[in-house]
Parts: structure tokens; sequence; C-alpha cells
């Protein structure tokens, strides 16, 4: 049995063979590898993984920390950055990412797999709850992306189960306009279209489940007894 789905994210094949011999020979599932951040993100969305090796420098115009910051804002997984550099600079990458760590290459194998378990525990003893209880009898699933009243789902279109996704993996927290864009229009989009992307949504849940704050950005707010 597999102890984790992991997605490798490297720009240089050898270097990926080799991290996957090492995952694989430890009993983790390799589900993927990619080397272009574009192409990081849709494998990411579409296979879920339980951890990501990421690295910095791709092969397109998207980097490790840029495809590390959308993916982390559209599901609930961790990453790894694997970088050539040590720097104040990678540091903040981690930590704006969400990063759980950074490898410094020329790595080892026992580094890999120490890495790998400390994030992987830390996945399972801070995991963020499946369900979220929202304000008046409102819920929604992370993993299946669904939104429920009074259990019963909310039929709602693709666009608006985005947002209200990136927003609870954010819970109670302001995400701004541009995150938001980003996670539901791939950045192809205006601040009005998020405008009226939020008001349909308010209007089909007869309450403003999505707040506006400062005009900084976008909200959800958790249901607190």
């Amino acid at each position: 049995m597999s102890k984790g789905k992991i997605l490798i994210v490297e720009d240089e094949r050898i270097s990926a063979e080799y991290l996957k011999d090492i995952l694989e020979s430890a009993g983790y599932e390799v589900a993927g590898i990619c080397d272009k951040g574009a192409d990081a993100v849709k494998k990411a969305i579409s296979i879920k993984p339980d951890l990501i090796f990421m690295d910095i420098m791709l092969k397109d115009n998207i980097s490790g920390s840029e495809a590390a910051l959308k993916i982390s804002s559209m599901i609930d997984t961790k990453i790894i950055f694997l970088t050539a550099y040590s720097d104040d600079e990678m540091i903040e990458y981690a930590i704006d990412s969400s990063a759980v760590n950074y490898l410094i290459k020329p790595y080892r194998e026992e580094q890999i797999i120490a890495a790998l378990k400390v994030a992987l525990n830390k996945s399972t003893l801070l995991e963020e709850p499946a369900v979220i209880k929202l304000k008046n009898n409102y819920s929604f699933d992370l993993k299946e992306s669904k939104l429920f009243f009074l259990n019963n789902v909310v039929p709602l279109k693709e666009t608006n189960l985005k947002i209200i996704n990136c927003l609870c993996h954010n819970i109670d927290t302001v995400v701004s306009y541009k995150q938001l864009i980003n996670c539901v229009y791939n950045n192809d989009a205006k601040i009005s279209a998020l405008r009226t992307l939020v008001s349909r949504i308010n209007k089909s849940v007869k309450f403003n489940l999505i707040e506006n704050v400062n005009g900084v950005g976008y909200k959800i707010s958790s249901y607190k007894v």
C-alpha cells in the first residue's frame, strides 16, 4: 500500500527520475512528473497529491513559487521546494507559498525521506477539517468542493465553486482580488468580473456568504457558536 501520493515538479529529467526512484523505493506513489509551472498547476488540481516536490526554476514563464501559490490557494497539499540556493529570498518564497520545507541541491536520499515524513506527519496532525461550517446553516466540503445547505447540496457552477473553495481554504482570512482572479480565471479577468461573480453567489444563497473587505479582497467567515 502506498504511503502517500507525490507529484514531482522538476525541470531536469535526470533529477526527477532520481527523486522518483527514491520515493518509489520507500513505498510512496509518484503520481506524476512535470517540468513546467502551468502543467504543475493542472496536474496538481487533477490528482490532488498529498505532497509536491517543487523546483523553483521551471521550463516556462511560471516559477515554482508562483505555481505553489496558485496550487495552495485551490487544493490542500504540502509543498517542499527544491532549489540550488539558500538565502533569505528563498525562505520568503517558502513562507509565502505555504511550503513546509525546502531542500538544497544536491540533496541526499535520507534528506528527502526525512523531509517527506515530517511534512506528511504535519499534514496528519494539523489537517484542516474536511467540512467548514458556515453561517445560516451552510457548510462547505473542502475535499469534494461542494456547498451544502442543511446537508443538501447547493447546485452551483464550477466557477462559483472555485471561488468558494479558495476562500474556504483561507477561512476567516481576507484573500486579495488578485489572488482570487488568479484562482478562478487564471489571471484572464478584471475585478469587475469577480464582483459580478460574488454578487451572483450571494444572491443565490440569499445572504452575504462572501464578504467584501475594505476594497482589499473577499473573505468567507466560519460559523462560530
